[in-house]
């Protein structure tokens, strides 16, 4: 895991209205390199993207570096409530809740669960749709 200070994380999550704040990827997981990136996602109380207000998201980005003491380049963030189903549950599969409620966040994660495992037969047929269309291409552009 990563070093950081928590002291300091959790200051800023309460004044910047953070709901959950996850480390994700390879930091998460243990095989981060020193030169690779964090990948956090945020979730804010209000519901809003961090996207939405470049304020707000510069706010946030600046106070990540600080606190993992690393060049703002070196902070991916993910919005957490607009990310796309299957980013969300790889977000909640392997990433490590820096700052929220445990339990509301475990409650996110199933919900997250739920929707991907909804979704994942449309995941199997898009993956179907594609290998078919890379044969055809690869038919065609051997002729």
């Amino acid at each position: 895991m990563v070093n950081f200070d928590q002291k300091k994380l959790n200051s800023f999550a309460k004044k910047a209205e953070v709901r959950f704040a996850v480390l994700f990827g390879s930091r998460a997981i243990g095989t981060g390199a020193k030169d690779s990136d964090f990948d956090i996602a945020v979730s804010l109380k209000n519901g809003k993207s961090i996207f939405e207000d470049i304020n707000k998201y510069s706010k946030i980005l600046e106070n990540f570096s600080k606190i993992f003491a690393a060049n703002e380049d070196k902070i991916d963030l993910a919005d957490l409530d607009s990310a796309n189903i299957l980013l969300r549950y790889e977000i909640t599969k392997k990433g490590v809740l820096l700052f929220g409620d445990h339990q509301l966040y475990e409650e996110f994660k199933a919900f997250s669960f739920r929707d991907y495992v909804d979704a994942r037969s449309l995941f199997e047929l898009e993956n179907k749709i594609i290998k078919k269309r890379q044969i055809f291409i690869k038919k065609s552009l051997a002729v």
